[in-house]
């Protein structure tokens, strides 16, 4: 979908002008063809372009083909076919021009076409406004010109580098008489279809419920509760493996998203979870996320939370509260989860917060700690889910150890995901609780 922004720019009942700048390859045809999606049920477009193949899928607009002996022709027939859509639509004409620098080539048939541009650009805005028709021209030159101050909206397409990997981003530079709530947006052109993403967010239903669980792609693997995640790791998680998420700054707590699934899928296939909640979550938090899409029957028993408690407080029966003593807490969580295998049998989940593990016991005194316990877990079927902040002292000794480390980043407050190992392309990460629980996609950055 394209940004709201723009459907608002466009919904004036007055003719607006539009200019899409950006290098080649950017996905300004693609961006445009969006917006035609949205302004023309009616075929009230006409398309003009002299580089582009009428036969190719672009063709299902009305065209004017690019063979015209001077401007004045060539505004004949744009006249011409403005009427004949005035006459059979109420709805105001859009015009499109991809791009203002090829017809210019193909009306001048002179190497004097960028005085010609001018001109012309003056002549389409001019013919525009009389007849109360949105017109929309593309343009391969990113400077500023004098076409930036004469329209009423400017975007530019760019391609982003996001540690060696390109990201596609729109930037809306002039919207007039729109309010931007933002001014940049992540894009794909997955599928040859241009879509922008909104802000993340996570809104629970009012009406929740338990989901059919995802079996086990293969038997060496678990899944992660997301088919598209499953396909991306071959089959999902492995068994045996110690897979590493980082989290970087303006992330917050929506990396929850990826996580989220596996810990419901993994218990309702009657299996054991052992969690230690990064900083900032606690385990009855965790509890709230979880528990609406498992119930009792897949919580209780099957769910151990542990974080440091006051043993003079009421704790629930599914927290264990550790002491602070980084020997005797780490003894509790191997008991607890030798029980968990015992009643459960493997795999058993765990989901280790290494921040909140380095915050509580200094990062000098767990480094063995989460050494042993990648090295243990490789040689069981069980599955380690383990996240750290950006920045953390241990993160690159863990690194080393992980079977998979990912990386978060909030590209303009679109949560994205890599893989580091294995290496991947950007994925914008999207949820939705369309049926009652949580859903999520992960959508290539193309």
């Amino acid at each position: 979908m394209i940004p709201n922004e723009v459907k608002e720019f466009f919904s004036s009942q007055f003719g607006k002008s539009f200019l899409v700048k950006g290098k080649p390859g950017t996905g300004k045809t693609t961006f445009v063809f969006g917006i035609l999606e949205e302004l023309c049920p009616e075929g009230n477009c006409v398309y003009i372009s002299p580089r582009i193949d009428k036969s190719s899928s672009y063709g299902k607009y009305p065209w004017i083909e690019g063979d015209f002996n001077n401007n004045e022709d060539f505004l004949r027939m744009l006249a011409s076919r403005i009427k004949v859509i005035w006459e059979s639509s109420d709805t105001k004409p859009v015009i499109v021009v991809d791009s203002i620098d090829s017809l210019s080539i193909a009306t001048t048939r002179s190497a004097d076409w960028e005085d010609n541009k001018f001109e012309l650009e003056r002549l389409l805005f001019d013919f525009s406004r009389k007849v109360n028709a949105d017109i929309i021209m593309i343009t391969e030159q990113t400077d500023v010109t004098s076409l930036d101050y004469l329209v009423d909206g400017v975007v530019f397409l760019d391609i982003a580098d996001i540690s060696e990997r390109d990201v596609r981003k729109i930037n809306l530079l002039k919207m007039r008489g729109v309010e931007l709530s933002q001014s940049r947006y992540t894009f794909t052109l997955e599928g040859g279809v241009f879509n922008s993403f909104e802000p993340f967010k996570v809104s629970y239903p009012d009406q929740t419920q338990v989901p059919s669980p995802l079996v086990d792609p293969a038997e060496s693997k678990i899944s992660t509760g997301i088919s598209d995640f499953d396909e991306v790791l071959g089959g999902g998680y492995q068994k045996g493996s110690f897979n590493l998420f980082e989290i970087t700054s303006g992330v917050g707590d929506s990396f929850y998203s990826l996580l989220l699934p596996a810990f419901i899928n993994h218990l309702n296939m009657g299996r054991g979870l052992l969690s230690m909640p990064t900083e900032g979550t606690s385990v009855e938090t965790e509890k709230r996320m979880i528990y609406p899409f498992t119930g009792d029957s897949h919580f209780h028993g099957q769910f151990v939370g542990f974080e440091i408690r006051d043993l003079k407080g009421r704790i629930p029966t599914y927290i264990e509260p550790f002491s602070g003593n980084i020997y005797k807490d780490m003894d509790l969580f191997h008991k607890a989860k030798n029980e968990l295998m015992a009643r459960y049998g493997s795999p058993i989940l765990d989901y280790i917060g290494l921040d909140s593990m380095e915050y509580n016991y200094g990062w000098e005194n767990i480094g063995s700690i989460i050494g042993q316990m990648a090295s243990i877990t490789k040689t069981t079927e069980n599955v380690v889910l383990a996240v750290a902040k950006h920045g953390q002292r241990i993160n690159e000794s863990v690194a080393h150890m992980a079977t998979t480390h990912w990386k978060f980043e909030n590209v303009d407050k679109t949560l994205v995901m890599y893989g580091i190992v294995p290496r991947t392309g950007v994925f914008a990460v999207q949820m939705e609780f369309i049926s009652g629980y949580p859903k999520v996609r992960l959508i290539p950055l193309k």
